[in-house]
């Protein structure tokens, strides 16, 4: 049965509804037949005509106004209506097979500007989107409008480990994906929202918000919507995102600071596990870029001759007759611009920067310049020389050969190497690391591990591993409980240490109190601020400790 008049233009209608984008439909000889809500909201007064969006367009002259695109089907030029309220672009697409010539008109945010008559695409190739210029250039026009008045944010979002996704599917599913993924960002977000590609798997959205909550319901939205498993080309996916936010203008007033801003955030939001939304926060930007000056400072340090970078020595000690044993090697930077810099700031900023092998050798030449031009006496028991390492260094080869030479030189000087690895660290090495601790064992280095019982209580395993020290951490001396049972766990650590051959050190020894009940649980040897600081090399470092 043939559908009536009425139908049809009922179903017209409803088709133009269904859309979350402004949409129009024209006709030759009538003009405006019908828009939906989105796109009545556009304009101060109401449209009528094509010519009502630019002076002088009609029906017969698309191809001189307008910029055919073939694979589009239709016809794309800039809005140049006084009376809408933002910047758009006009999609006039005609309608097949209507009795009329009837016309679809869409309106998407401006992509793309004209210069010399000529327009000049700044839609991403690939999802349609704006591109990260004509993005800018939107958000700029955006601040203009917004006049210091808090209006709107700018949402950076990030697909998390999509590189793994184009190494595992290849860069074709990648693409799919990506448009995919910014079709359905676009659905979530309101008609006059923008979102735009700026790089990769980079997205960022312009929406118009007056309170913090709002930002938080959409940034749950997104990444709900990202957590459902969904099937494309038959292959199951599974997303996650990490977003940016910024408010505008207290986390930025111009588009750059706000960009800038919402990445920051952004990568905040990745340190923190991914796949969830973080503020952006002033505190925090500061001290990354404070982080990101101290590792450039130091890179430029250890690549040059500058001697910076010095070493304290804190005495080892044998608890129970006060015989000095050796002695930690602690690292310590001063530098001209940033003072006196923390191990606990410098250390793993090398080793996230790939600088921690230069900062061991550089420390290595400090100790040899320190203490291993000084030949010790042959006899008796060597002191012990402890140094530090991080995981990372242990699977290193070149790495290894330095140690070796290291060792070789320490030993010629009468010491004895111990290389410190932290618990956590040792538990989560492979099989292969472990045998590679066992070879350095081989070559005559003691291993140690440092803060014992903070990590996956080893205990279990010390059978298994190549141990010679267990040093307890510091957080079983500085606790006062009555039932002390602290204590208890400190003897059962020491008894089972003694079954299997390897030796305890207590840390963080502060107060006679502490020595006295280490010399009473049976520990062997310590060290602690209230035995011997830590500070600079001189041989009388090596005197035993006076017992009362």
């Amino acid at each position: 049965m043939a559908l009536s008049s009425r139908q049809i233009e009922s179903g017209y209608k409803s088709i133009v509804d269904e859309f979350s984008k402004p949409v129009a439909l024209f006709e030759d000889s009538q003009g405006l037949i019908y828009a939906n809500q989105q796109f009545n909201g556009q304009f101060s007064q109401p449209v009528s005509a094509l010519d009502d969006l630019l002076p002088d367009l009609n029906f017969q002259n698309l191809d001189d106004k307008l910029e055919y695109q073939p694979e589009l089907g239709g016809w794309v030029g800039e809005l140049k209506s006084q009376h809408c309220n933002r910047p758009y672009l006009i999609k006039v697409v005609q309608m097949v097979n209507s009795v009329r010539p009837r016309y679809i008109v869409v309106l998407e945010p401006r992509s793309f500007k004209v210069v010399a008559g000529k327009s000049r695409a700044q839609l991403d190739g690939l999802t349609q989107l704006p591109n990260r210029y004509s993005f800018l250039e939107i958000l700029e026009q955006r601040i203009a409008k917004a006049q210091g008045k808090p209006e709107f944010a700018v949402l950076y979002l990030d697909i998390d480990h999509f590189k793994d996704i184009n190494e595992l599917y290849g860069h074709d599913a990648g693409d799919h994906l990506l448009t995919f993924c910014a079709e359905k960002v676009r659905g979530l977000l309101r008609h006059y929202d923008v979102l735009g590609r700026l790089s990769g798997d980079e997205f960022a959205a312009i929406v118009d918000c007056r309170e913090s909550h709002e930002m938080q319901y959409l940034c749950h939205r997104i990444m709900r919507y990202f957590e459902r498993p969904f099937f494309m080309s038959g292959q199951r996916y599974q997303l996650t995102v990490s977003i940016g936010v910024v408010f505008y203008p207290e986390q930025g007033e111009t588009a750059q600071q706000m960009i800038i801003n919402a990445e920051k955030a952004m990568f905040t939001a990745k340190r923190r596990g991914r796949a969830q939304y973080q503020l952006f926060d002033r505190k925090q930007s500061l001290k990354i870029e404070k982080q990101q000056r101290i590792a450039e400072s130091m890179r430029h340090v250890l690549t040059s001759e500058e001697e910076q970078f010095s070493a304290v020595y804190q005495p080892l000690y044998h608890l129970q007759s006060g015989e000095f044993i050796g002695v930690e090697v602690l690292a310590r930077w001063h530098s001209p611009e940033f003072g006196a810099v923390s191990p606990g700031e410098f250390i793993p900023l090398a080793e996230s920067r790939g600088l921690i092998n230069q900062l061991s050798c550089r420390i290595f030449k400090v100790i040899k310049d320190d203490i291993l031009s000084q030949q010790l006496s042959t006899e008796g028991r060597k002191p012990i020389l402890a140094v530090n390492v991080s995981a990372q260094q242990i699977s290193d080869e070149d790495f290894e050969r330095k140690l070796i030479r290291f060792h070789e030189q320490v030993a010629e000087s009468g010491w004895q190497l111990e290389v410190e690895l932290t618990e956590t660290q040792l538990m989560s090495m492979s099989d292969v690391i472990i045998d590679r601790l066992g070879t350095w064992q081989s070559y005559g280095m003691r291993i140690a591990i440092d803060d014992f019982g903070t990590g996956y209580s080893c205990l279990a395993y010390l059978h298994m591993l190549p141990v010679n020290k267990l040093k307890i951490d510091r957080q079983f001396l500085q606790a006062e409980t009555k039932s002390r049972k602290e204590d208890e766990i400190m003897y059962a650590i020491m008894s089972m240490a003694r079954a299997l051959n390897i030796e305890v050190l207590a840390e963080g020894i502060e107060t006679t109190e502490q020595f006295r009940r280490l010399q009473k649980l049976g520990c062997s040897t310590g060290q602690g601020f209230g035995l011997a600081r830590p500070q600079a090399w001189r041989s009388e470092l090596m005197g035993a400790l006076p017992l009362k």
